[in-house]
């Protein structure tokens, strides 16, 4: 609890593409493809326009109508009748059904929205993900030839001691094996690496060397919990499921209907009393008896419990990843920090190296050997870095900037 207050104070998530100002949003949408921006703009369109159809839904629709026929029952000879018509039934008022019927379509176009921004900023994570990968694995590539040429002097050193009897052949194999198994290592490097470019390309239509890598801190707990998309989504479906509860109790109460017509009929031959254009309109008051409704709105209201319960538990999961999240950086952090200690290690190893070289102590293949090693671990310190700025995406997968 300590070690989360203490996070809250640390600042917000912060994005920065080499120190441009431009607006975040806007360059993040640059990761993905222009199919794929297509298609979650055109997935936010049709939620706006679904809404809108359901936030009138409580509107009927002016029925026109137009009929032509022929009757033979009459013996003075066939009669013909042609009507045209325009009706209306519309419920003013359904006990607050109404009201709560646009609301349910506010907050379910409101939710939907959440989803899909929080669809759409998992693809850009995945890509920037992708990206950090990619440069993992390169800084390992580096690491690994690093290492087979440390592996090449050890064995040439081995040999050199074999040769002259100090050491027997089981010190030359191991080293032989060792630089054995850092070669294969480097092929298997080499190949997910191909495996990781094809992934992005999947998501992106972008090269990913021109591509700059955003730099991400640490969101303090209150702000990871205020922005996040999950817990939003979750609030706004609560607030849905209120509503759609009250629509459902409100469905078998009172409801009020006006209804208007007017029709025009041409007969032939013309009918004697009886007007060619005329209009009907009342009202009507009615209530659905249904041996149901009891069930009804106990299910809904049930499912609106279930919705805040889903929320509670959804509360508990935010501060569990959060929690998890701070524990591995931790820990990446330490790592951090041995690879530093270790390079300092190697540093005044190197030093004290060359100055035995120059006195002729030492050989060249020692000083490429301590060289070799500083620079490992340099490359260990970043690539726990690029570790650390993956593990921080996962904050910035769920949360709204």
């Amino acid at each position: 609890m300590r070690r989360t207050k203490a996070a809250a104070a640390a600042i917000l998530l912060f994005w920065t593409a080499g120190g441009a100002s431009a607006s975040a949003e806007e360059s993040l949408e640059n990761y993905l493809s222009r199919e794929k921006n297509l298609f979650w703009d055109y997935q936010e369109k049709i939620n706006t326009l679904q809404s809108a159809v359901l936030r009138k839904s409580w509107i009927n629709p002016i029925m026109l109508s137009y009929t032509e026929s022929t009757s033979t029952q009459s013996l003075a000879g066939d009669t013909k009748s042609r009507t045209f018509s325009v009706s209306i039934d519309q419920p003013i008022f359904k006990s607050g059904g109404i009201y709560y019927a646009v609301k349910f379509a506010d907050f379910q176009e409101r939710a939907n929205r959440k989803e899909i921004e929080l669809q759409r900023r998992g693809l850009i994570v995945q890509a920037i993900s992708t990206l950090f990968e990619l440069k993992k694995n390169r800084l390992q590539q580096r690491q690994l030839r690093l290492k087979i040429r440390n592996d090449e002097i050890d064995i040439r050193r081995k040999r050199e001691q074999y040769d002259a009897g100090l050491i027997d052949s089981s010190f030359l194999n191991q080293a032989i094996l060792q630089r054995n198994r850092d070669r294969t290592a480097l092929l298997s490097t080499k190949l997910a690496e191909k495996s990781l470019r094809n992934a992005f390309s999947l998501l992106s239509d972008k090269t990913p060397e021109k591509l700059k890598l955003p730099h991400l801190r640490l969101v303090g707990f209150e702000e990871y919990k205020s922005a996040n998309l999950e817990l939003e989504t979750q609030r706004l479906r609560v607030a849905q499921s209120e509503y759609q509860s009250k629509m459902t109790w409100a469905k078998y109460l009172p409801t009020f209907s006006l209804n208007a017509n007017y029709s025009a009929t041409d007969p032939d031959p013309p009918l004697i009393g009886l007007k060619k254009d005329y209009y009907r309109y009342g009202f009507r008051l009615s209530m659905p008896l249904n041996i149901n409704a009891p069930q009804d709105i106990e299910a809904s209201r049930v499912a609106f419990l279930q919705q805040a319960v889903q929320l509670q538990d959804e509360r508990r999961k935010v501060r569990s990843e959060y929690r998890l999240v701070l524990d591995t950086l931790s820990l990446i952090r330490q790592k951090i920090a041995l690879a530093r200690s270790d390079a300092k290690l190697y540093r005044s190893l190197l030093r004290s190296t060359r100055e035995q070289y120059k006195a002729g102590q030492k050989t060249r293949s020692d000083v490429e050997t301590m060289k070799n090693s500083l620079e490992m671990a340099k490359l260990d310190a970043r690539i726990y870095e690029i570790e650390r700025q993956i593990e921080l995406l996962k904050l910035y997968a769920k949360i709204h900037r």
